[in-house]
C-alpha cells in the first residue's frame, strides 16, 4: 500500500473543508439576530411575513441564512418547494435570491428522518444605514411543508472562495 503522506488526519481536515465550503455565511462573522418566521398576513400557503433588520455599512459583509425543519409525511417524499427572496430598502431590492426546499427520497418513496434545510440566501454589502426588510415567498405552488422557519443574519462574514 502506497503512503500519501496525508494520514488520518490530514483525510479528516480535508472531508471537513469540503462538507463545510459555502457555509461561510452560518459560521464566519457575528450573529446580528434569528428571527422565527411567521406566516405571511395575506395567508398565501408557505409564503412568510416580512422581517425587518436595521443594518449598517460596518456590518459588510451580511449573509442572510435560511433554516426550516422538514415535515416527515410520505406524501410529500421527493417533493419541492420554489421561494423568492428579496432584501429591499426603502421599497427598493438590494438583493434577491430564488432557493428550493426539498423533501429528500431515495427514490423508493421512502424517506429518512426529519431533517433541517439549510440555505445562505445571500451576502450583501449595504452602502446606508437603515432599515432593511426581508420578505420570502412561494415562486410555485408549495408541495411540501417546512416547520419551524427561521432566518438568521450573520454581520462582517467571511465571503466563499470565487
Amino acid at each position: 500500500m502506497k503512503k500519501t503522506g496525508l494520514g488520518l488526519i490530514g483525510g479528516l481536515m480535508i472531508l471537513a473543508m469540503a462538507v463545510l465550503g459555502g457555509c461561510e455565511g452560518m459560521t464566519t462573522g457575528t450573529e446580528i439576530a434569528v428571527v422565527a418566521l411567521q406566516p405571511a398576513a395575506d395567508g398565501v400557503r408557505a409564503a412568510y411575513a416580512p422581517v425587518k433588520f436595521t443594518l449598517s455599512p460596518g456590518m459588510n459583509p451580511i449573509a442572510f441564512n435560511f433554516r426550516a425543519d422538514i415535515a416527515l409525511d410520505a406524501s410529500e417524499y421527493g417533493k419541492w418547494n420554489g421561494y423568492r427572496a428579496t432584501l429591499m430598502r426603502d421599497g427598493a431590492p438590494v438583493a434577491v435570491k430564488n432557493f428550493s426546499a426539498h423533501s429528500p427520497s431515495d427514490g423508493e418513496g421512502n424517506s429518512p428522518p426529519p431533517t433541517t434545510l439549510t440555505r445562505t440566501l445571500f451576502y450583501v454589502d449595504v452602502s446606508v444605514a437603515g432599515e432593511y426588510e426581508l420578505v420570502i415567498v412561494p415562486d410555485r405552488p408549495p408541495q411540501i411543508t417546512l416547520k419551524d422557519a427561521r432566518v438568521d443574519a450573520r454581520r462582517n462574514v467571511q465571503r466563499p472562495p470565487q
